[in-house]
């Protein structure tokens, strides 16, 4: 029994497996895993072998004293029971976003992991990446100027959701991507929604949202011939494009902007409605990638070692939540 890692997988689908795989590779001890439907746990057991322990039920993990965290890489719809269990039997509560679809029940979570000095984190990775965490340095040094304005894409065809509208499955992680970025109060104000497939859940979706005098655009689809991951963001003096995926030269900065020229006395009144557009060099920028997922699990086990918040807590998660509910 000493050789089992003292994190636990309930949940394999296509995301859990991903998890499954970057355990294997932060312990060399065995990971036990749980999944409603056997097949998925049967590939993950034979592909890994002895890594790999299936339990036979939930209960099996709960009721396990070796296991002192548990991540739900489930559904959201059985988030909220099998996470309360989780925190019930007192351990610590990893759960893939948007945790619970129900600000109330995320609510609840966050109370019960308070009361039994557990913490709880949501699994927003992009808050582990590389990438992003690089933008945050540029936009903080002033790089673009003032930020004007930011779009962000999240298209693909599938994985499609049967349970949640995709502002909440995709969308969710770019409003994470924003509130890391800016640290600041998001208001939106105007929310489109496209049902094609289905009458009551959106496939498509368009947020539209400031952060003080920043106008954002969120889009977010499943329907999409090809996968598109962009951030642009277009600032008083350059723009900055993060396409996530190109193989190389993922993240540049364009000397390019437009502005109007000020008005003054001495100026002609039709001057200065013709906007100038400024043409000058691109700048690719050279980020050193790292497995984001692995870095994310390392955080949540330290944390959960030291009993102390993580980045994406409770209350973030809560945060993020309440503006798209």
């Amino acid at each position: 029994m000493n050789n089992i890692h003292k994190t636990a997988l309930i949940g394999t689908g296509y995301w859990g497996s991903i998890i499954a795989n970057t355990l294997i590779k932060i312990t060399k001890k065995k990971i036990i895993i749980y999944d409603k439907l056997k097949e998925n746990s049967s590939l993950l057991k034979r592909k890994f072998k002895n890594r790999i322990l299936v339990a036979k039920n939930y209960n099996e993990i709960f009721k396990n004293q070796k296991i002192e965290n548990i991540i739900l890489a489930t559904h959201p719809s059985v988030n909220y029971n099998l996470g309360k269990k989780t925190l019930l039997f007192k351990k610590n509560l990893f759960v893939e976003k948007p945790i619970v679809t129900n600000p109330k029940q995320l609510s609840e979570l966050i109370k019960l992991s308070k009361k039994n000095n557990k913490i709880l984190m949501g699994g927003y990775i992009y808050l582990y990446n590389s990438y992003i965490k690089k933008i945050k340095t540029i936009i903080n040094k002033g790089e673009l100027g003032q930020v004007k304005y930011i779009e962000i894409q999240r298209k693909n065809l599938g994985p499609i959701r049967s349970e949640i509208d995709s502002h909440l499955d995709l969308g969710s992680h770019d409003l994470s991507i924003l509130k890391f970025l800016f640290n600041k109060k998001m208001k939106i104000t105007n929310l489109i929604k496209r049902n094609i497939l289905k009458k009551n859940i959106s496939d498509i979706t368009s947020i539209n949202l400031n952060i003080g005098n920043i106008k954002c655009e969120i889009i977010s689809s499943w329907l999409n011939p090809t996968k598109e991951r962009k951030i642009l963001i277009i600032g008083s003096k350059k723009m900055l494009l993060f396409d996530e995926m190109e193989t190389k030269n993922k993240l540049k900065i364009f000397n390019k902007y437009a502005s109007y020229p000020k008005i003054t006395k001495f100026k002609d009144n039709y001057l200065s409605n013709v906007a100038r557009i400024y043409l000058g060099k691109t700048k690719n920028i050279n980020v050193r990638e790292s497995n984001s997922l692995k870095r994310e699990l390392i955080h949540f086990e330290k944390q959960a070692k030291l009993k102390s918040e993580p980045n994406t807590n409770g209350k973030f998660c809560l945060e993020i939540l309440k503006i798209i509910n």
